[in-house]
């Protein structure tokens, strides 16, 4: 089926454009027709099919081949569109389908961590969340797990404004007990909410790193208790750390920096 699908002309092409990305100030026709490997007639039809749709262009006459700003911008238009949230979604989905739990996307901003992206689980009984929601760092999962991995003095500015309400009798409003829980959650690489801003309901989050690796952002898995059997936990953690480590993968592949 693969063979029958192949287009041998599009492969040539992608050649003869591959020849010229290569070089800032173009290159002649004879040029490329050794570097392709081509006939010089093939290599001139499809230079002159590029030059008619606008992708490549030959200032002088008989002179050399260059790539247009046309070419550039559909890079251009891929990439804008590979934002934080379109880069995770994938995997985000991925570990809906494996935990059949609810997940949430956090991105970090200058003074707070905010929910971008959720899909939640079908079961009756589910933690609903809301984009745009505040993710505190000293309670939630996503929170913690974005303010563990920030320098110190960002971290203290966080501390300084953060007002660490008490959501339920465990949230932890001692800022000596968050700091020395942050150094534990950077230890190891992810983060829990047990019952801190519902009871009840446990999170599991873990840290996503740009392309700088900083961490720009972060996901959990949401579950109620009564779901959460002896050894559940360790694979919510697992799954979790796996599906964040690929986000923190692609965003760097692409380049990805946080603002």
């Amino acid at each position: 089926m693969a063979a029958k699908n192949h287009i041998d002309l599009v492969i040539k092409t992608l050649h003869v454009l591959e020849s010229l990305s290569s070089s800032d100030f173009g290159k002649p026709l004879k040029q490329i027709v050794e570097e392709v490997g081509l006939v010089k007639s093939s290599v001139f039809r499809i230079l002159f099919t590029l030059k008619e749709a606008g992708y490549v262009e030959q200032p002088e006459s008989n002179g050399v081949y260059r790539l247009t700003l046309k070419t550039a911008g559909l890079s251009r238009k891929n990439s804008e569109k590979l934002n934080f949230i379109s880069i995770a979604r994938p995997w985000l989905h991925g570990l809906f389908q494996e935990l059949n739990e609810s997940v949430a996307l956090a991105e970090r901003r200058e003074t707070a961590v905010i929910l971008v992206d959720v899909i939640e689980a079908l079961h009756p009984l589910r933690l609903t969340f809301h984009i745009g929601d505040n993710c505190p760092i000293h309670a939630t999962a996503l929170g913690k797990a974005v303010a563990a991995f920030v320098d110190e003095a960002e971290l203290k500015s966080l501390l300084d404004q953060a007002e660490l309400a008490p959501f339920t009798p465990r949230t932890k409003t001692s800022r000596k007990v968050l700091k020395a829980e942050l150094q534990a959650v950077r230890e190891a690489g992810y983060s829990v909410n047990d019952g801190e801003t519902l009871s009840g309901a446990l999170l599991v989050g873990a840290p996503v790193f740009d392309s700088l690796q900083a961490v720009c952002g972060a996901i959990s898995v949401n579950i109620p208790t009564v779901r959460c059997p002896d050894g559940r936990k360790e694979q919510l953690v697992r799954s979790v750390t796996h599906a964040a480590a690929r986000i923190s993968e692609d965003l760097a592949r692409v380049g990805f920096q946080r603002r």
